[in-house]
């Protein structure tokens, strides 16, 4: 008699077994990459934002040194990010505006407004990219991500994720981003070259929802030589 149940009662095991192993499964799935950065790229759309970034980064001669700048990001339409240097003294007054098509690079020393194609646009005076930052969703398209897993942050749980560009003409060879789980943006960037060499490592501070407009950031001296290339 005590077999007999046990048969009857087996096929309930296993479809309970079975359902909690879809609900698992469920749930992995949902923390994919491209899951992720999908909840970082609607979370940052929101509405305007700001940070500052600061950290260590390359420099065109090869050094590597201190660099903080404030990053604003208007999302939406006209998706524009400033980029307003603070660190090191050789970028203080430089600032850099970023759109879909554009980008902006204002020299402080010459009074000089330098616009390029984005395709083929640099930030002038770092020696890596990072006319990216502020769009999540390029960065998703532009890196073949993996999630390496989780790890714990002053600001709270948080994803690690790391990849390597689908264009091997990028100026870095690998990228890792910590991403925040609760309130969905990024904590921290590095990049590094080929050689496993850091080009950039960065850590966004003080982030917070303000009030932007495409004018404010596309403000430039009035005065200043502007050079299309």
């Amino acid at each position: 008699m005590n077999t007999l149940n046990a048969q009857r009662q087996t096929p309930k095991a296993i479809r309970t077994l079975l359902g909690v192993l879809f609900v698992a499964l469920s749930w992995v799935g949902a923390q994919s990459p491209a899951e992720i950065t999908k909840q970082v790229q609607a979370n940052l759309e929101k509405s305007p934002w700001e940070a500052t970034v600061s950290g260590k980064a390359q420099m065109p001669d090869g050094s590597s040194q201190d660099i903080e700048f404030r990053l604003q990001v208007l999302p939406g339409k006209e998706q524009l990010a400033r980029v307003e240097f603070k660190k090191p003294g050789s970028l203080e007054g430089n600032f850099v505006v970023i759109s879909d098509k554009e980008v902006w690079n204002y020299l402080f020393l010459t009074n000089q407004l330098i616009i390029q194609p984005r395709a083929k646009a640099n930030i002038q005076g770092l020696g890596v990219n990072l006319s990216s930052l502020g769009d999540f969703e390029q960065i998703g398209e532009q890196v073949s991500l993996k999630l390496l897993g989780e790890e714990k942050t002053p600001e709270g749980a948080a994803w690690k994720l790391s990849g390597v560009p689908k264009d091997k003409t990028q100026s870095y060879a690998s990228m890792e981003i910590v991403v925040l789980k609760a309130d969905p943006r990024p904590l921290s960037l590095v990049l590094k070259d080929s050689g496993g060499k850091t080009l950039a490592e960065l850590s966004f501070k003080d982030f917070k929802r303000v009030s932007l407009s495409a004018k404010q950031l596309k403000k430039y001296p009035a005065d200043a030589e502007v050079v299309r290339k």
